[in-house]
């Protein structure tokens, strides 16, 4: 009855446009708005590749001398940039792993079975790379752990319980508590349109004492009432009128947060006051900018230095349009000869009058700024470039450990690291308080021993892989290392292959180079 009522005044002030909500209305929201306004949504346009305050620029001509516009071309360095160091911070190659106590090979180890069923199972492998990308040009993402049971329309279960990973844009999340930039408490905000109406669903994780309550609100606003939607909630909405599963309030047996902030490093200059990240190019925005002017400018270049021809006045002739229009023109088909009266030879003269485009000019300019932008985002100048024949190239490899890409990909991985851990804890964590089974077993008894939980990540795109072989050479001649750890660490063996490759270089050794120098030769 209660939510009937409800239903009935919101839908008096929808009607009558009062009481409207938008994010930063609700209680308990910081007062974030200023800083998503000014920074974060720009970022996001600017990743998008359309920011109207840059893009559309005039467009004066004889016909229409004031008020027409055009769309200004973009490179999309912003994105380019926050693509590039997700990148070198993500690759197939990161190394997941949660090892019972006691239990020494993660392979055969249940427990660390399940975990890599999870992502697998959750598309994480794919979709973090994808997150990385956007926290990186937003300022942050998260990751949302979540228990998933399958009911049918009464509400009664039907299937065992699953674990679930969402991954949410900066745009879409809130903090609304934090501990030293740990945040603990936030609001997740997800939206759909739908018969005219954006729906919003709010989400809020808080710590009540000791009890972690996730409670959901559901809001609604007609589509022409914004174009932006993203802060706008509009009037609040009957929940189970568009999820009748979800419920309203729910308490979970739980001791951690089931989600994980992720920001780029570096400080927050815009928002000191916050756990809020910042945009890699939040300090290339003028960079960002000119290097669309730029790119315009390559473009137009070849729209406004096309083929310009200088005939006489006197050969221009004059027609009538069928709307009484007069019009002239220039018949480069007529064959005719004409007489025309004039003292001035010169003035008889057909002349090509194009001009010689500036490719080369644009494309200096064009690495120019694009060194300015590897040097504000935390790259080495030249790991962005514009080549003439193959277009923008990026570098593939950091050959050394002392570049500044290397020291901004290691700090962000750090940062990445700890997230990860929580997430894999929280995954487990949630799995047992819902009685989650793996191959017959229930995973909090999997868990029950005590784990730990690593991730690794192989540095190998980012470091040149000759020079570390050349390095660890080194190091084994000169009795700094051994063998069995170069080839595991620095040519990735396994300790068997290792052990394997050791022995047969022995045996080598033994019998003599003459005799192999044979047996090969006897083989061949």
């Amino acid at each position: 009855m209660a939510d009937i009522i409800k239903n009935g005044v919101n839908r008096v002030a929808e009607t009558l446009n009062i009481f409207r909500k938008d994010v930063f209305d609700m209680e308990g929201v910081p007062a974030f708005r200023q800083f998503y306004m000014l920074y974060v949504w720009p970022w996001k346009y600017v990743y998008k590749g359309f920011y109207d305050a840059w893009h559309t620029v005039p467009a004066i001509s004889i016909a229409h001398p004031k008020g027409n516009t055009r769309r200004l071309a973009t490179v999309n360095a912003g994105k380019m940039a926050a693509a590039q160091l997700a990148r070198y911070e993500w690759t197939e190659h990161c190394d997941i792993t949660a090892t019972r106590n006691g239990e020494e090979d993660a392979d055969t180890d249940p427990l660390n079975e399940y975990i890599h069923h999870v992502l697998t199972e959750n598309g994480f492998w794919t979709a973090f790379g994808d997150l990385l990308e956007k926290a990186n040009a937003l300022g942050g993402g998260a990751i949302k752990e979540w228990c998933e049971v399958p009911k049918d329309r009464n509400g009664n279960d039907t299937g065992e319980p699953r674990v679930r990973l969402s991954y949410h844009m900066a745009d879409q999340f809130i903090p609304t508590r934090w501990t030293n930039g740990k945040v603990t408490d936030a609001m997740f905000v997800s939206r759909e349109a739908k018969d005219g109406y954006y729906y919003s669903l709010v989400e809020w994780h808080r710590w009540a004492g000791e009890t972690y309550r996730v409670t959901n609100e559901l809001y609604r606003v007609p589509i022409k009432d914004t174009a932006e939607p993203q802060n706008i909630l509009g009037w609040w909405y009957p929940l189970n009128a568009i999820y009748p599963l979800l419920s309203p309030a729910t308490d979970l047996p739980v001791t951690r947060t089931m989600f994980q902030y992720i920001r780029p490093f570096g400080a927050n200059f815009a928002d000191d006051n916050s756990p809020l990240g910042v945009s890699v190019y939040a300090s290339a925005m003028d960079t960002l900018h000119a290097l669309d002017v730029c790119f315009d400018s390559f473009q137009r270049e070849f729209l406004l230095g096309r083929k310009r021809i200088i005939v006489p006045a006197r050969a221009i002739r004059t027609v009538t349009s069928p709307s009484g229009a007069q019009v002239r023109y220039f018949d480069a088909n007529d064959e005719v000869y004409e007489a025309l009266a004039t003292d001035d030879t010169d003035s008889l003269n057909i002349k090509d009058n194009s001009v010689e485009l500036r490719v080369e000019e644009h494309v200096a300019a064009m690495n120019a700024l694009l060194s300015i932008l590897c040097t504000q985002v935390g790259f080495d100048p030249g790991a962005l470039s514009f080549d003439r024949n193959g277009g923008l190239k990026t570098a593939t490899e950091v050959v050394s450990e002392n570049s500044r890409t290397y020291s901004t990909v290691c700090a962000n991985t750090a940062i990445l690291t700890t997230a990860l851990e929580d997430m894999v804890r929280s995954i487990i964590e949630l799995a047992s308080a819902y009685g989650v089974t793996w191959k017959g077993t229930l995973v909090s008894e999997l868990a029950a021993g005590g784990f730990n939980v690593s991730v690794r990540f192989d540095d190998g795109i980012i470091q040149d892989r000759q020079t570390n072989i050349n390095e660890g050479i080194m190091l084994v001649n000169n009795g700094l290392q051994s063998k069995y750890t170069f080839l595991t660490d620095t040519m990735g063996l396994t300790p068997e292959q290792a052990e394997a490759e050791i022995k047969r270089i022995k045996d080598e050794q033994a019998i003599g180079p003459e005799v192999i120098d044979k047996l090969d030769g006897f083989g061949a």
